[in-house]
């Protein structure tokens, strides 16, 4: 039976919890509305009904607040967890569905707030940071999956040349999605991932025989 004290301390927890996740949620609409540059913690913080000051004790700066959304989205997206059960159980099916789903369209919101983080993090070192980080680990579980689906040492530099395509076409798609017609980009999206599974078919395929000496 948990005791007064322990009690509170989980009530407080939930609470801080729960104005956490308010502040991110407002600093997240008013970021799509007025991009991350225009908006400043003192809005965030009307938004949310938190005091400026207590909203700087539960993040330090504004970039903070961007590193936990995109955090939090990354892992509600990428589902890396998922992904990682599927490579160690060598459901190799669910791998491909996790490719297609990473190359197709996203949440719209996300989409349109990782958008804004890439154009901001040429003018600010933060999200700059937060954005390598980001892509870091995102390429991580590409490579990871890849690794699963064309296993073997003298495939490394191909997974990674094949990885940082992968990574490079899923940031296009993303732009180009709010510029052209979904139904489009759906069909780009598709061809992308034909693209994918026939690079990777290739890598599958038996080395030949070592040339004669």
């Amino acid at each position: 039976m948990m005791d007064q004290g322990s009690e509170k301390i989980t009530i407080h927890a939930e609470r801080a919890n729960a104005r956490r996740e308010r502040i991110m949620a407002s600093a997240r609409r008013l970021f799509l509305i007025n991009g991350f540059h225009a908006t400043g913690v003192a809005q965030i913080a009307r938004e949310s009904g938190v005091a400026v000051g207590q909203l700087y004790r539960d993040f330090s700066c504004k970039e903070e607040i961007i590193a936990r959304i995109v955090r939090t989205d990354c892992a509600e997206f990428l589902q890396f967890e998922s992904l990682q059960r599927d490579i160690e159980d060598g459901h190799t099916e669910s791998i491909w569905y996790w490719f297609a789903d990473f190359l197709g369209p996203g949440d719209d919101a996300s989409e349109v707030l990782l958008a804004e983080i890439v154009a901001e993090a040429g003018r600010n070192e933060r999200i700059a940071a937060i954005f390598t980080a980001m892509r870091e680990d995102v390429f991580g579980a590409i490579l990871r999956a890849l690794e699963a689906l064309a296993p073997g040492e003298h495939l490394a530099m191909r997974r990674v040349q094949l990885a940082n395509l992968i990574l490079a076409m899923s940031l296009g798609l993303i732009q180009q999605r709010s510029m052209q017609p979904e139904d489009e980009i759906a069909q780009v999206a598709m061809l992308a991932l034909e693209m994918v599974r026939a690079e990777v078919a290739a890598m599958q395929q038996p080395r030949g025989p070592k040339p004669m000496a």
